[in-house]
């Protein structure tokens, strides 16, 4: 018989044992989940630290290229992850500029850069008439489209000079129905083609670099050269590029002040110095004089033309047949109102003898007063008198007018064989009548006619060229001619028969056109690139946000490689010059503020800590992080140089990753390359406003004027600039907004912006 015995001592110690294990783990268990987290915090910090360092060495290096490196230079940076992400985003935004021409005014962006085609704008002092946006192709990715007018003619190109150009060769594709050719030119030399046909299909030149495009027909015309930088409220400039062809070119320069001139071409150089003018009838603010150079050059081959002014001042190049101003000759130019548009009421034509063509667009009549005499214009209408360049004169008109000079001295009236508009031949691009600039909706003109030649006159067609001015476009005539243009077809053309009698309507819908009218076999025009001033109609004053579709697709549902052609093809902008005009005083079509939108392509380090998904990230200069818990820090903020006294610049580095660069949690080497750098404005502006996008854009405008909080002024009056007397620099108004102002007192700003555009390439450089 076996006896059992329990040892009641024994049970309880192992039972007391099992207790205390289970215990401890418990303590353990709790220590583990305090612990943990801070564990990973832990963790979180040392990936912070371990990046931090690089992505400031990154910024700096961005910023030391693109405020003082020359194309070319490049930076070679080693990045070394710890256990987080690298990775290029293209689509988180960018950042915006704003300045103001008129005192006591803001003009302030939303949503100009959410990949869709609308964006709000806010403007309370003023009635806005219309929006001129245009492509700056910010990205050496971003080609440059000019897009040739379906007409037979010659055609010239040359490189602009920026602030610092793109070194070495530019390459330029030369497109015509479906066939493409490729060309490399030095930045210094010209591409010239002959004979172009019409017949044979539309063409498109393609470019990295911006382009003057020039076309030349026949034997003679003339042209108002764009400024490479022309300065908003005047359209005037200090520098030009053009693609000069053999022949004899005249020069004729104007400006309000006394000027000296330099000008360089392969062969040849030269300088001058301006002379005085007097002018009669000067409206309330302007001079009695004016300060004019005129020069001829001759060149037996294509040459590049560059030419520098002390002064602001307005070009006219007249050449072949109409280099002599003797009155006989082919040539017109759309002359520019004292707000650099084509629409208005004070104008100052050139000291070139010839005549002028008055307009009427309006249907009502009114009066051009002249040398202190008023002529009559009837609705719709148009005059055409003898321009003198020793009795000089500015044109007063009672209503918004068009101005245009002839070098046809002869001014017959309507007959059978002799029109108003009648002149040897010409080739311009229209200005539109609603927003006075060289895109819009409608035109009422006098159209020009041709024929013959000046000893024997006779009225001949007249070739219209409709291209959009924007994704696409319906328009009509008065003479019952219409027709649809986009960019996948060919451009709307008609022609104007020769018994054709009164003024020409043209009206666009769903879109703004540029419209080139050609008439005789002479005459020549500048090609603007297809993302330049495509403008659209607002028409309304607000208090609040005021909301304009863009003339460009919608590409925020797209895929980011779809996204990058269409920055590439021009599609949608790669950033954005915009101009907002309106009536200020009696002239119509005013500056009243111009903005720059920039993309801004980051740079991202992704990692964990206690939660997920946390970044440091760089672009434009600017670092940041949202460790811990997702809280937006300024590490750097974005460059700006201040002072002395109310100056203020800013350079804008774009750094595009290139289509094969690496990322992911290996070490990276790096390579940052300057493409090129432009300046893109030097104004005295009365505001300068700078927005942000992106779920940092709080944190840098409070970042951006944080020694705000030293100002007594602002601490007794928050949020009343006109009270702010003892600072100056940003100032963010709201605690919320994600913009700042520039204070200077109450007085204008010096405002200087370049944009810097960089090619960024990562390659793997081992393990981290």
């Amino acid at each position: 018989m076996i006896r059992r015995e329990r040892d009641e001592e024994a049970v309880s110690a192992a039972i007391a044992t099992v207790l205390l294990f289970a215990g401890v783990i418990s303590i353990i268990s709790g220590m583990m989940v305090t612990v943990i987290p801070v564990i990973d915090e832990l963790h979180g910090a040392v990936e912070r630290e371990n990046m931090v360092g690089q992505m400031e060495d990154l910024a700096s290096e961005t910023e030391r290229l693109s405020e003082s490196g020359t194309p070319g230079d490049t930076a070679q940076l080693t990045i070394r992850p710890h256990t987080g992400n690298l990775a290029w985003e293209l689509l988180e935004g960018g950042t915006w500029y704003t300045a103001t021409h008129q005192p006591d005014s803001t003009f302030r962006l939303e949503g100009v850069l959410d990949l869709d085609d609308s964006m709000r704008f806010r403007h309370a002092e003023h009635h806005v008439e219309s929006l001129c946006a245009t492509n700056l192709h910010a990205s050496a990715e971003s080609l440059n489209h000019y897009r040739l007018p379906l007409l037979d003619g010659d055609v010239s190109a040359t490189p602009l000079n920026a602030l610092t150009s793109l070194l070495g060769s530019n390459e330029i594709s030369f497109e015509q129905d479906g066939l493409t050719e490729n060309h490399v030119i030095p930045t210094d030399a010209v591409w010239f083609m002959s004979g172009l046909n019409a017949a044979d299909g539309e063409a498109w030149i393609h470019s990295e670099m911006p382009l003057r495009v020039i076309m030349w027909k026949g034997n003679g015309g003339a042209l108002l050269a764009t400024p490479d930088q022309p300065i908003p409220g005047s359209d005037e400039g200090r520098s030009w590029t053009i693609p000069l062809i053999p022949n004899s070119h005249s020069i004729h320069l104007e400006s309000d002040s006394p000027f000296t001139l330099e000008w360089e071409t392969t062969s040849a150089s030269g300088s001058g110095s301006s002379s005085s003018l007097s002018v009669a009838q000067a409206p309330l603010g302007e001079t009695d004089t004016i300060h004019s150079w005129q020069g001829e050059i001759t060149t037996s081959q294509s040459e590049q033309l560059v030419l520098r002014t002390s002064a602001p001042a307005r070009m006219v190049l007249h050449w072949g047949d109409a280099a002599e101003l003797d009155g006989e000759g082919p040539g017109a130019v759309p002359w520019l109102d004292r707000s650099g548009s084509s629409t208005g009421v004070h104008f100052r034509p050139p000291a070139m003898d010839g005549s002028l063509l008055i307009h009427n667009p309006n249907s009502a009549p009114t009066t051009a007063k002249i040398g202190n005499l008023y002529h009559a214009i009837s609705g719709y209408s148009s005059i055409r008198i003898p321009w003198d360049s020793s009795q000089l004169s500015w044109i007063e008109g009672g209503d918004p007018i068009q101005v245009e000079w002839i070098l046809d001295a002869q001014t017959v009236g309507d007959t059978a064989t002799h029109a108003t508009g009648w002149r040897p031949g010409s080739l311009s691009i229209t200005p539109a009548a609603d927003t006075g600039r060289i895109s819009g909706e409608n035109w009422k003109f006098e159209p020009p006619k041709s024929g013959g030649d000046s000893e024997s006159p006779a009225v001949g067609s007249t070739s219209f060229v409709l291209q959009t001015a924007g994704t696409s476009a319906s328009w009509s005539t008065n003479t019952n001619q219409a027709g649809n243009s986009n960019h996948s077809t060919t451009s709307g053309t008609f022609t104007l028969e020769e018994d054709h009698i009164g003024f020409l309507s043209v009206e666009s819908s769903d879109g703004a056109m540029r419209i080139y009218t050609s008439t005789g076999e002479d005459g020549s025009a500048e090609i603007p690139e297809d993302g330049a001033e495509r403008c659209v109609i607002v028409d309304l004053r607000a208090s609040g946000w005021i909301e304009v579709n863009l003339p460009w697709a919608t590409v925020d549902h797209w895929k980011t490689s779809d996204i990058r052609n269409a920055w590439k093809d021009g599609t949608h902008f790669f950033g954005l010059q915009l101009s907002i005009r309106g009536a200020v005083g009696d002239d119509p079509h005013a500056t009243l503020g111009s903005a720059w939108a920039l993309h801004l392509p980051r740079f991202t380090y992704t990692f964990d800590s206690s939660v997920t998904d946390l970044e440091i990230l760089t672009h434009g200069g600017f670092v940041g992080t949202n460790h811990p818990e997702y809280q937006a820090d300024v590490l750097i903020p974005p460059p700006s140089r201040e002072g002395p006294g109310p100056r203020l610049a800013a350079t804008v580095p774009i750094a595009m990753p290139t289509m094969d660069s690496a990322g992911g949690s290996a070490q990276l080497e790096l390579t940052l390359t300057l493409d090129v750098r432009e300046q893109v404005a030097t104004i005295d502006a009365h505001q300068v406003r700078r927005g942000w996008d992106g779920p940092y854009a709080v944190a840098i405008a409070a970042e951006s004027s944080v020694n705000l909080e030293f100002s007594s002024d602002w601490l007794a009056f928050p949020g009343q600039l006109e009270m702010l007397d003892d600072y100056v620099g940003w100032v963010q108004t709201s605690p919320t907004m994600p913009e700042v102002v520039y204070h200077a007192g109450g007085e204008s700003v010096l405002f200087n912006l370049q944009v810097a555009s960089l090619t960024s390439q990562t390659s793997i450089g081992g393990v981290a």
